[in-house]
């Protein structure tokens, strides 16, 4: 029982094309981001949602979590009545939460006869637009407790998790940060959302229970306590954390990002997020990542290619026949970035194609000499050719590519050789991360 998956969301309503309009250029960066936390959750496709709201009936000295059958919501506030929303409760996963944070002492109260407030409904909005199906919901609200207790809360509903469940952050940052802000200017602003924006960064969700509660308080802030909920259920877990964006056009600081718990079994999902953040680092910022939390079994060097594809067709692919940097991790990041920018048949990839680039990575294992083409098998096995200094490489199992004799022209044409110019060959397997 664990959530290995969650979201740091704002939740403006201006982010909503219906109520933001013409204003919704000057939040792009966010917008962007929500959407690909939508791509996302396809991804996941949770069976329940969490999600914490500020603007959720709110106690001094309880926690509230909503105990009604269905919940939904509409924009009519903001403008937009005709954007609606509605979920049926996951009533189950709503008492396990209850009935266990009563055994640890933890006050809650339930909600009944509520709407969906904005705090949910906006990421709730972009979160399920590419779900085919609709998962459940649950839907809670913080305290004011202490952040200690906030943590423990988030221990226990990470406790009592079953199945595919997404827990939602949802909360603003600063609201102080330019004069004329919604709550007036503090210069403590810029300096709280840039602490939220480092931490995120760095994974060490911890350090938000040293966040100074003066400057908490100064900021104006309506999301530090669903974030250190958050880091309550991630608690003792490995994590990788990835930074989306963050932006505060209008004073309010908007911050969104992606929480993975990472074990043995998702070393699939920690490496082809790997090389997605590589290039979509690179191509935005120009900066390239340093892997964070590696598993063990990258804590090694090999060759490795990857693979990026756009609409099923061929985008980039660069690689290494042996470990080129300190471990696997890198390599995947070094050779990531270089099939987005430096492969000859393609131009650089930009930044508006990011969204629809998929990749795979293949791992290397050591290449060995083979004496006689029966022993090859283009299905199983890729080859190196080589003629002097000449090179060429050939990963296994590729499309179009179903006998020796294809597999071997197209590796030598690789190498600038001529099939009846090889004098050696090698054979060698792959572990492959994604699809090919």
């Amino acid at each position: 029982m664990s959530i290995d998956y969650a979201f740091v969301t704002p939740h403006p309503p201006l982010i909503i094309p219906d109520v933001g309009g013409r204003y919704l250029g000057d939040v792009a960066a966010t917008v962007e981001s929500m959407k690909e936390l939508g791509r996302r959750a396809k991804e996941i496709s949770p069976e329940t949602i969490i999600v914490v709201s500020p603007h959720c009936e709110l106690f001094l000295r309880y926690f509230g979590i909503v105990t009604q059958e269905r919940i939904e919501g509409n924009f009519r506030e903001f403008g937009a009545p005709n954007v609606k929303l509605q979920f049926d409760i996951d009533l189950d996963l709503t008492q396990k939460i209850i009935d266990s944070a009563k055994k640890s002492d933890l006050p809650i109260r339930e909600i009944r006869d509520v709407y969906l407030d904005h705090g949910a409904m906006v990421p709730l909005y972009y979160i399920t637009r590419e779900l085919s199906y609709k998962p459940k919901l649950v839907l809670l609200s913080f305290s004011l407790l202490p952040m200690e207790e906030i943590y423990s809360f988030g221990k226990v509903i990470d406790s009592v998790a079953e199945g595919k469940v997404l827990f939602v952050a949802s909360g603003d940052m600063s609201h102080r940060l330019i004069p004329g802000a919604p709550a007036g200017y503090d210069p403590m602003g810029e300096v709280f959302d840039q602490a939220m924006v480092e931490i995120l960064k760095n994974g060490n969700l911890k350090a938000l229970l040293e966040i100074d509660p003066d400057l908490a308080e100064r900021a104006g802030e309506c999301g530090l306590r669903s974030l250190i909920m958050l880091a309550g259920i991630m608690d003792g877990k490995r994590i990788r954390t990835r930074f989306l964006s963050y932006e505060g056009p209008f004073g309010v600081g908007y911050l969104v990002g992606e929480v993975i718990s990472v074990d043995s079994n998702d070393l699939t999902s920690y490496i082809l997020n790997l090389a997605k953040e590589a290039v979509e680092t690179y191509v935005r910022e120009r900066r390239v990542i340093a892997p964070k939390n590696i598993p063990e079994e990258l804590n090694r060097r090999a060759g490795a290619f990857v693979t990026i594809k756009k609409h099923g067709e061929l985008r980039g692919c660069i690689g290494t026949i042996q470990g080129t940097q300190p471990n696997l991790a890198y390599e995947i990041i070094q050779n990531a970035i270089s099939s987005a920018t430096q492969d000859p048949r393609f131009p650089p990839v930009r930044e508006e194609e990011l969204p629809e680039l998929i990749y795979s990575v293949d791992i290397l294992n050591p290449p060995e000499k083979v004496t006689d083409i029966s022993q090859l098998d283009p299905r199983i096995y890729g080859v190196i050719v080589e003629r002097g200094w000449q090179r060429g490489l050939l990963l296994p199992d590729l499309e179009g590519v179903d006998t020796v004799e294809e597999q071997l022209r197209i590796a030598a044409l690789k190498a600038g050789l001529n099939i009846n110019e090889i004098e050696n060959i090698y054979r060698f397997t792959v572990t492959r991360y994604g699809e090919k």
